[in-house]
Order: structure tokens, then sequence, then C-alpha cells
């Protein structure tokens, strides 16, 4: 095995995985850490400023602490900041290898750029596709964990969000990750099914550490989550191309607005909490995902990797009041 490959959102995994490299999703090491503000504060001392996206500090934080010398950035489909962050982890001296997710899902422009990251990184296509179809009954487990939260309600939604935020790395091993899920899977057959109304939280995942937990604490049960289960790629037999061309995320608010309705009908959805993180442009997507979704919908912002601040636990008591009297 050889070492650790760092991005800065999801990629296709399988070239690392198929090239012999660990791979990492840099945003995982941050938040799951027992102290994640240390790497807020090395950004900060580093001379990043307090008016920016805290993930992506954070981000920076994890490759400086944790010494990660390789690290592909996301130029385009994800997120604004990323072509600075870059430059400065280039300054630094880490080697970055840019990839991009083409706006307009042009299906030539993502051949070119899987054809390049699978020569940054040495993989041949056999390799690649040997992985593509081992790595393919992971994500269909993974799909099946999701379906036993929304149709069999066996899950709960922090639960959900875990398993499926981990995804976009597997732990840095997809066989074991598997073998993990399916044991899960095996251990939640037994439960009760939950009750309390059905929520969908859409938007980035929560750098906010209890937003499920509490969600579920005043009678609602989070049986979709949104970008989290794009991470998961939950398009099994699909090629890779495909499958990296049917992810919604990196595509604009159009592209997710198809799959999010979607899911609402099918997962009988009463209502969708929008997290948005503090200074990131797509808060302004608010403005059509309240428009559009036919159920109600409320937004709440995020800053810190800390707990819920007691007004938007207040809001979202709320919220659930409200779908609760709609019915």
């Amino acid at each position: 095995m050889k070492g650790v490959v760092g991005f800065t959102t999801t990629i296709p995994v399988e070239i690392l995985f198929a090239g012999g490299y660990v791979p990492c999703d840099l945003n995982n090491i941050f938040i799951s850490d027992d102290n994640p503000m240390q790497y807020l504060e090395r950004a900060e001392k580093d001379g990043f400023p307090k008016s920016m996206c805290n993930w992506v500090k954070g981000i920076y934080g994890v490759v400086v602490k944790k010494e990660i010398d390789t690290v592909i950035t996301v130029m385009e489909g994800d997120c604004s900041n990323t072509q600075a962050l870059a430059e400065i982890l280039r300054y630094k001296g880490i080697r970055t290898i840019p990839f991009s997710f083409p706006f307009d899902r042009d299906r030539h422009v993502l051949e070119r750029e899987i054809d390049k990251l699978m020569s940054a990184f040495s993989v041949s296509p056999d390799g690649l596709e040997r992985v593509d179809r081992e790595i393919e009954e992971t994500r269909t487990t993974l799909a099946l964990l999701d379906r036993m939260t929304w149709s069999d309600r066996l899950v709960t939604g922090h639960e959900n969000h875990l398993w499926l935020v981990r995804a976009s790395d597997m732990l840095g091993d997809y066989r074991k990750y598997d073998v993990m899920a399916k044991h899960f899977i095996d251990g939640v057959k037994g439960r009760a099914a939950m009750g309390g109304i059905r929520i969908g939280c859409i938007g980035v995942p929560p750098i906010v550490t209890d937003l499920h937990d509490f969600i579920g604490s005043v009678g609602g049960h989070v049986v979709y989550n949104e970008t989290q289960r794009q991470f998961a790629l939950p398009y099994p037999s699909m090629s890779l191309v495909d499958r990296y061309l049917m992810y919604t995320y990196p595509y604009g608010i159009f592209a997710r607005l198809e799959d999010i309705r979607r899911e609402i009908e099918q997962r009988k959805i009463q209502g969708i909490i929008h997290y948005v993180q503090a200074f990131c442009y797509r808060a302004i997507e608010d403005v059509i995902l309240r428009e559009t979704l036919g159920v109600p919908v409320i937004s709440i912002e995020g800053d810190l990797p800390k707990a819920l601040d007691n007004r938007t636990k207040l809001r979202i008591e709320a919220f659930l009041e409200l779908l609760r009297e709609r019915g």
C-alpha cells in the first residue's frame, strides 16, 4: 500500500484505490477529530481570515498538522475558495493535483479529467475496472442501509449521515468498509421501527455536531441526507463515468432539484431543513429551493464545529411543531 492522498471533496476514489493509495477525505478527518478547533486555530495562525468558511480552514489545518504531502483539489464543482487554498498548499510545498467536474455535465470533459487523474497516479484501465466492479458491492450495501432509514425506519438520521458521508473515502479501505456496513445492518434488523416526522436534510453536510440527534430528540426522524447520499454514489450497475455524471452535488442547483424532489415524494418527507455554511455561496440557492420543493423548508446556518446554539434549536422545534399541526 502506498501513501495517503487527501482530497477536498468527493472525487472518483476508485482511481486511488486502483493505484494502491489510501484515500483520505480531509473534511472527515477535520470534523471527526476530538478537537477540530485545533485545525481552525492553525489556519488562522497562518493568516487565514476569520470571515471565511471554516470547512476550508479545517482542510488546511488537517493537511499541515497531519503532514499530508499530496492533495487532490477539486477546482470546479465544489467550493469557490478551492483555487486559493490550492495555491497556498502548493506554496507550502504540498503536491496539489487539480480535478474538475464540468458544470455543464459534459461527458467528454469528465472523461478527460478522469484520464488525467489516472495518469497522475499511474492507474491502468484494467486496474480501475477491477476496483470499480468490486466497489459496486460496497455501494450497494450503503444503498440498502439508506433504504432501511426511510423505508424500514430502523436507522437513525445520524447513523445514516455517518455511514454515507464517510463513503467519500470509505475510511481508506472499501472492502473493510463493506464488511463494517453489513455488520451494522445485521445489528439493526432487530430494532423496532422508529416514528417521528419525516425530515429531509439538504445542503452541504453540517459542521455542527448534533443536528440529527437534536431533530430526533424533538420528534423528528431524518430519513434523507441529500449530499451524504450523493457521496455514496447510489447508482449501481453504471460505468464509472456515468456514475460521476449522475452524481448531482458538483453540477449546480438544477441538477440537485430533480433528485431532491424525487426523494421527497418517495420517502414521504414532510419538511426540509436546508443547512448552509456561514460565508458559503450556496446559501443563495435557498431562494430557489423554497419556491420549488413543494414542502415546508427552513434554513439554518452553521459556522463552527460545535453543538447547535439555542436560537437554532428553538427554530427547529417551532418548525417541527408546524409540521405536526399540518399532519
